[in-house]
């Protein structure tokens, strides 16, 4: 089940509701304001727990104010749809997709990301967020749905390719660890409303 509600009178939120196996009831919507200290909370407890993210654990330093502006732009930005997941009042999860650029030649492409705190990891929560952005992606007109995602990241890899995505290239060393040590990672492409090329 799913509705909208209205913000302000003008913008819509979406917001979706899911039963997880356990009868917990899984919301995954568009932020507010009001959830920027949340947010920071669980980008913050995500950049720790895994070698599979951008940034260093300690490299996430949004302020709450920044965070609440970032939130705001991309709620009022048309062509980028923001969620979170939350479960028990705790936001654990987000994701992003969104045009890669806005010229003519581009608009056809669009490029997401994900991250789930480790605790609700194997709950089916990724692959639920992943479908929304699909399904945005569609309505949006979009072709093909990209991603970048560490070599080494098994599970992600596999919960992709289920999805339908596939693997088009690999670039070498695209992370550099603090201990020295690399991970490439896996460009990855998802065929919407075109056909797959040869």
């Amino acid at each position: 089940m799913g509705n909208h509600q209205n913000n302000e009178g003008s913008k819509e939120l979406y917001r979706k509701e899911y039963l997880l196996n356990e009868d917990q009831q899984l919301i995954i919507r568009i932020p507010e304001p009001g959830d920027a200290q949340g947010l920071i909370n669980q980008m913050q407890t995500v950049d720790g727990e895994t070698k599979f993210l951008a940034r260093e654990s300690d490299e996430f330093n949004f302020t709450v104010e920044q965070e609440r502006e970032f939130i705001k732009n991309c709620t009022n930005d048309e062509n980028i749809r923001f969620l979170i997941a939350e479960l028990d009042g705790r936001i654990i999860a987000n994701c992003s997709v969104g045009l890669i650029q806005n010229k003519k030649r581009y608009l056809h492409r669009a490029a997401m990301g994900i991250a789930v705190m480790k605790d609700y990891w194997n709950k089916g929560i990724g692959k639920k967020m992943m479908q929304e952005c699909i399904n945005w992606c569609k309505e949006k007109g979009v072709e093909q749905l990209e991603l970048e995602v560490v070599a080494q990241n098994n599970r992600a890899v596999s919960m992709y390719k289920s999805l339908g995505f596939e693997i088009y290239g690999t670039k070498k060393h695209a992370l550099k660890y603090g201990d020295g040590t690399y991970a490439d990672e896996y460009y990855m492409i998802l065929f919407l409303n075109s056909k797959k090329p040869e």
